[in-house]
């Protein structure tokens, strides 16, 4: 097949960047942040593969695949590349503290992460290579997310679910070692796939901890299946018909986007989660820790009120029901008002017990939610901003406007807290000296020959078998 036949437009001309991308070719800052977003996602996988979603995920594969050469994180068990891809982005995803980028609405390390190192660890894949594959996969993974916009996540799709599907697919192909015209097959074969409904956010259902996984599991499979000759359409992200864009968000120009691979990264434009919340609820979380700083507490609250874009109330600003914990974490009342009660925002904050405590409860009448049209201008880059009002019993006010949340490139988290964060989420499901390899090892990668090392760290120990004794 010859790279005619393959097509020249945005779709191709990702494919033939994700394949023919070099470490060397990525600037140092842009690897060292890759490094970053790798320790962040393999923490947010382990602390998910605890959770009653990452069991149920495993617990599948190891039933579809019965063993395998890719390792499912957090598990004894192992599985085929494309089931490990499943169950691990769905664990990565699987308590909203993974990585986010904000103009893409997508958390890229959820599908680029379990997709590359699934492969790479069946293929026996140096740590340069891996640490490529994955900056390939953010980089075409977040330019389609960015190019269906605002529109695509207000039809209801989730773009880490739909976008997350190209990108999982570049990195797969970047890892196998795919042709350029392979690697455009696998987009398109990837992009075909591309699925996930956002009413799982509000009804809490634990589909929504599933669409990064099953983009990740996409992107194996197209790689895979164009490994060995299958096509798909060569125009996949911008036909006019039945393309990405035109159907699932608007007939947009992916054109510019492209023209930017290599030259711009938006893989360091990717920011990290201080809070087990939606990104959306991140910056009341932060206007409210700026006025109980202030003076502002539970018990003198009176009337709160956050004004936010039609995005973010689209995402978190309905009402509260306390039916799950998915529900809990993508709802801003909820969120609010445990921060206001406990002063925090993370996992504790979020279990099962909490999600209908009374005290919680109580504080919601008191918040308002509501749509500012100003705050619409930012566009998709300053979809979080929120303006925060809030007024005591004693007749005190505070007022708190807040642009982009903390964790964010405008706000980073640095290394010494998302270690530490690595430490309380890797740390639920592997001994403690297991955590502290982990780091050393994720931080030395581009050094590693051969990733498995890496991947065996992340499986959790078998059950020792008990010796039978004879009885006399």
């Amino acid at each position: 097949m010859s790279s005619v036949e393959a097509g020249s437009g945005p779709t191709a001309r990702m494919g033939a960047w994700a394949s023919s991308l070099r470490y060397e070719a990525i600037p140092p800052d842009v690897i060292e942040h890759a490094k970053l977003c790798l320790l962040d996602a393999l923490g947010c996988a382990l602390y998910g593969s605890t959770q009653p979603w990452g069991r149920i995920a495993a617990e599948v594969a190891v039933e579809l695949s019965g063993g395998g050469p890719a390792s499912l994180w957090g598990q004894a068990g192992t599985a085929s590349p494309a089931d490990a891809a499943l169950v691990n982005g769905t664990a990565t995803h699987g308590f909203e503290i993974d990585d986010i980028h904000v103009r893409s609405l997508m958390h890229p390390g959820a599908i680029a992460i379990p997709a590359a190192l699934a492969l790479a660890e069946s293929r026996g894949t140096d740590g340069r290579r891996l640490l490529a594959a994955i900056v390939a996969g953010y980089e075409v993974g977040l330019r389609a997310g960015i190019c269906a916009g605002i529109p695509h996540c207000m039809r209801g799709f989730h773009p880490t679910g739909t976008a997350g599907c190209p990108g999982a697919a570049a990195a797969a192909a970047h890892v196998i070692g795919l042709t350029p015209e392979q690697s455009i097959h696998a987009i398109a074969i990837a992009s075909t796939q591309a699925a996930g409904l956002y009413s799982a956010v509000r009804t809490g259902a634990m589909t929504k901890r599933m669409h990064a996984g099953r983009a990740a599991q996409s992107g194996v499979m197209g790689a895979l299946m164009a490994e060995r000759g299958f096509t798909g359409s060569p125009d996949a992200l911008e036909a006019s018909y039945g393309g990405f864009m035109s159907t699932l968000s608007e007939n947009q120009d992916l054109a510019p986007f492209v023209e930017t691979l290599g030259r711009e990264w938006e893989t360091a434009q990717t920011g990290f989660k201080a809070y087990a919340a939606c990104a959306s609820a991140h910056t009341i979380v932060d206007a409210l820790d700026a006025m109980m700083k202030q003076g502002l507490n539970r018990d003198n609250l009176e009337r709160l009120t956050i004004g936010m874009s039609e995005v973010g109330v689209n995402n978190v600003g309905w009402e509260y029901r306390p039916t799950s914990v998915v529900g809990a974490q993508m709802n801003g009342y909820y969120t609010a008002a445990v921060k206001l009660h406990d002063g925090e925002a993370f996992i504790d904050q979020y279990r099962e017990d909490r999600i209908a405590d009374k005290a919680v409860l109580d504080l919601i009448p008191r918040i308002e939610i509501r749509h500012d049209p100003d705050l619409d201008a930012g566009g998709a880059a300053k979809r979080h901003a929120v303006k925060a009002r809030a007024r005591a019993a004693d007749g005190r006010t505070w007022e708190q406007y807040v642009e982009q949340r903390r964790g964010s490139p405008q706000h980073p988290l640095g290394r010494a807290e998302l270690e530490a964060k690595f430490r309380r989420t890797a740390g639920a499901a592997l001994a403690p000296e297991t955590v502290e390899r982990l780091i050393d090892v994720i931080f030395s990668i581009e050094r590693a020959d051969d990733v498995r090392a890496l991947a065996s760290l992340l499986r959790r120990p078998a059950p020792a078998r008990r010796r039978a004794t004879r009885s006399v």
